[in-house]
């Protein structure tokens, strides 16, 4: 026998709807863990152990700078090499510090505008980079050559537009964007400047 409570009206339907939802939220959020957490791991592989004499920023930097060079008849500035590897200016610098002091760069003032410090590599940068590259196309390859073509081509597409998708979620809720300046005109005033 069912008791029933006079104060308190439960609609069975809405009852097992809101656990079908709860459930739903709940496979949604379990999915969506798994997958950040698949992708998350890709930064605990340590690529950097392949490279025993640089540290990961510093190979990661000699790519970028390889990679704008070839676009840019060599020169790259720091500016550039920032917005490439998403760092700031400053953390950029350290790294082309201890590039330089190795022998891999070269850094100079740009003559056409001197706020801006051009980066080129030196021969050994460039034979650094060179095996760099070599070793980790020959990564590549050894690890997509145990999937099957159909899975690469599938994966490839699928993180590209998960990529787009995230990179427009971010967009809509990006903190850095500012609001416009509106004219604020009070008391005979604008901006602080009499009018």
């Amino acid at each position: 026998m069912t008791e029933r409570f006079p104060c308190v009206n439960i609609n069975p339907r809405k009852n097992i709807t809101m656990l079908i939802i709860n459930k739903v939220v709940e496979i949604v959020n379990e999915s969506y863990a798994e997958l950040f957490t698949a992708v998350n791991q890709f930064h605990k592989l340590r690529i950097g152990d392949m490279f025993p004499d640089m540290a990961n920023s510093d190979c990661m930097l000699l790519m970028a700078i390889a990679r704008l060079g070839a676009q840019k008849e060599g020169i790259v500035t720091v500016s550039e090499l920032a917005e490439k590897v998403h760092a700031q200016n400053s953390a950029v610098s350290r790294s082309l510090r201890n590039l330089e002091v190795q022998g891999l760069i070269e850094r100079t003032v740009n003559r056409a505008d001197r706020r801006n410090t051009c980066v080129t590599l030196t021969e050994k940068g460039k034979k650094k980079q060179e095996e760099i590259a070599a070793t980790l196309g020959e990564f590549g390859r050894s690890v997509v050559s145990q999937m099957s073509d159909e899975d690469v081509s599938r994966l490839t597409a699928c993180l590209k537009e998960m990529y787009q998708i995230a990179r427009q979620e971010i967009e809509k809720r990006s903190w850095k964007k500012k609001p416009e300046k509106e004219n604020i005109t009070e008391k005979g005033t604008e901006y602080g400047k009499d009018i």
